[in-house]
């Protein structure tokens, strides 16, 4: 293999690798996302569909992205398959009657050989005359949140048959990244984390313990908090972790200052927000609230630390490794710190013009690694606040005051409308 049929992985793509490292051989299917597109009820055949699915892994190279890792110090990717009948061969599951529900537990733990394997597979339902759903299971190497949505956006253009622009591709992304045309940012995203870390809280890290999952479904429209956001001088994504924030301080789970590590999509360039990839990171906030201040005052404070590192949010993950190990060589065990990341998704159908009533749903996890306290905000309606734990001493009864508190807070930035639901 030569280095001109391999390239360097991007820096979002080796972050997502170095994590999948540290686990446990037998759980890196961790590493798989699923998601289900529905289909126009009339008009399409299922070949239609799978043509769909070939200019889709033509237009996207990293649908068509295997991975050199033999050399754990230089991994590498490359494109293996060269036209859609290539990709549909190796994508395109069998069944016709497969369910949403063996997606999401069978199907997603089963694992890919990233080196021999193209990073995503498909399943169709229904029938040639009349196609169901489009069924997909990707790792996360191939493509994030952001990049998923990207997915969906040009496969149902291109099903429809239109002919879309040009787009980036990873390659030529990670060539960009080590050419020496980011070095001043990238320098400058370390010191940043050297900074941060320097004057980080010092606390042992909690013991793992059993994973808990739940999901806070506030009732609040996401336009309505996005309004309410604005009306503050904020946005959704700054309110969403001011919520967790205050909350993580006021049910005792931790103390200020708090150790935030929102993720960054890193598409705010616009010469790559249409890239499919993985291009998330996460940055260190360290957040001082005051008891004293109001919500918005605190929310207000947050988005501009917030925005500040997000200029940072494109760095080596290898480089912040060692960041990382001089600051606990210099000052001791680092907070574990707390994660956070917010996706808006399409909406698929009309938000609510009110507020509904709130409900707190209890999941059965099956994974059981990555960040040990992490908060997912998602809205593609109405907005969702999902936590999981994966630290001892942590019981149902403690996730409930956590998500309660938050959702408190929101409906209180919303307005009155809140007292409607309480």
């Amino acid at each position: 293999m030569t280095a001109e049929t391999t390239y360097p992985m991007t820096f979002g793509q080796l972050a997502v690798w170095r994590d999948i490292e540290r686990m446990l051989p037998e759980r890196r299917w961790e590493g798989n996302l699923s998601f289900c597109w529905s289909l126009p009820p009339r008009g399409v055949t299922a070949a239609d569909v799978w043509r769909a699915v070939g200019a889709l892994g033509m237009r996207h190279a990293s649908l068509r992205t295997t991975f050199d890792v033999t050399d754990l110090t230089d991994p590498r990717q490359r494109i293996s398959v060269d036209s859609p009948a290539d990709v549909i061969a190796a994508v395109r599951q069998p069944g016709r009657d497969v369910a949403l529900s063996r997606i999401e537990t069978e199907e997603i733990q089963r694992p890919f050989a990233l080196n021999t394997d193209l990073p995503w597979r498909v399943w169709l339902t229904g029938s040639d005359d009349a196609p169901g759903k489009l069924m997909v299971v990707i790792h996360h190497m191939a493509a994030d949140g952001a990049g998923i949505n990207v997915m969906e956006r040009d496969f149902h253009a291109l099903l429809a048959g239109e002919t879309l622009p040009p787009v980036p591709q990873p390659a030529e992304l990670a060539m960009r990244q080590r050419s020496g045309e980011v070095d001043s940012k990238l320098l400058a995203a370390e010191a940043y984390w050297r900074k941060t870390l320097a004057t980080a809280p010092r606390r042992v890290a909690p013991r793992p313990g059993a994973v808990l999952r739940a999901t806070m479904h506030t009732g609040i429209p996401e336009p309505m908090l996005r309004a309410a956001a604005q009306g503050i001088g904020a946005t959704v994504a700054a309110v969403s972790l001011t919520a967790y924030c205050r909350a993580l301080i006021s049910t005792g789970v931790t103390s200020t200052p708090v150790l935030l590590y929102p993720m960054s999509s890193n598409r705010f360039d616009p010469a790559v927000t249409s890239v499919v990839t993985s291009m998330n990171q996460w940055l260190p906030v360290l957040a001082e609230l005051d008891p004293d201040q109001s919500f918005a005052q605190a929310a207000r404070a947050l988005y501009v630390r917030n925005m500040r590192a997000l200029k940072h949010g494109v760095y080596d993950p290898d480089t912040v490794t060692r960041v990382r190990e001089d600051a606990e060589r210099e000052g001791g065990p680092l907070d574990p710190g707390y994660h956070f990341n917010l996706l808006l998704p399409p909406m698929t159908v009309d938000p609510p013009e009110e507020i509904q009533e709130s409900s707190i749903e209890w999941h059965t996890p099956i994974r059981s690694t990555g960040p040990g306290f992490y908060l997912m905000a998602s809205a593609d309606t109405t907005v969702r606040l999902t936590v999981r734990v994966i630290r001892e001493g942590y019981r149902r009864e403690e996730l409930h005051a956590l998500l309660t508190t938050m959702r408190d807070d929101l409906l209180e930035l919303v307005g009155s409308n809140g007292d409607k639901v309480r």
